[in-house]
């Protein structure tokens, strides 16, 4: 005869924390996979924007190309209107925080922690990351990780940190996330900021 299996509290605790780091890990790890596909479509526009371009000043009167080139151009226009406001790193980190502060109290949740880590260079745009931390059950957790998949910005969740703050109440969790908006880089005019000139 089989006699039923008895699961004591802490037991219950402990495959209670076990489900609830499979669930964030599990939904972590899909947010990361849908903004590094965002990212990717940006990369491969601006990629095709510039063969484009190439294309355009070496070869005159083609109109399919020239088309080409303005939907190319359109759609870089309205990726771009997603860019953090601000032209320097300080400016858009201060407002990716009003950001992240503003999209937490909408959810009750009060940010604890918040900091700007160093801008991360890329060819076009500079990543502008921000470190916010803040305690939280898992719902509001999820409700903030879909608030700013939605967000009018792109941004990427490029860290995430969860961690039980009472083992007698696990659904209450600490999480730090790091999250990365972008602007674009200003245009090098050259060592003294104007066009050189030919001496004559």
């Amino acid at each position: 005869m089989n006699l039923p299996i008895k699961v004591n509290e802490r037991e219950k605790k402990v495959l209670l924390i076990g489900g609830i780091i499979v669930l964030l890990i599990t939904a972590f790890y899909m947010y990361t996979w849908y903004s590094d596909t965002k990212k990717n479509v940006q990369d491969f526009s601006e990629a095709r924007l510039l063969m484009l371009r190439k294309q355009v000043e070496k070869i005159s009167g083609k109109d399919n190309l020239q088309k080409q080139f303005d939907a190319m151009t359109q759609e870089l226009d309205r990726q771009e209107k997603t860019l953090l406001g601000g032209n320097t790193p300080p400016v858009a980190a201060a407002a990716l925080q009003r950001f992240l502060k503003e999209t937490a109290a909408s959810l009750q949740i009060e940010i604890k922690l918040e900091r700007t880590l160093n801008p991360v260079d890329g060819p076009i745009y500079l990543g502008i990351p921000v470190e916010i931390g803040f305690t939280s059950y898992t719902k509001g957790l999820k409700d903030l990780l879909l608030k700013l998949r939605k967000s009018p910005f792109l941004l990427n969740v490029s860290e995430i940190q969860v961690r039980v703050t009472n083992i007698s109440k696990p659904d209450e969790i600490y999480t730090t996330l790091v999250v990365t908006g972008f602007i674009k880089k200003a245009e090098d005019k050259g060592p003294a900021g104007k066009e050189a000139k030919n001496d004559t």
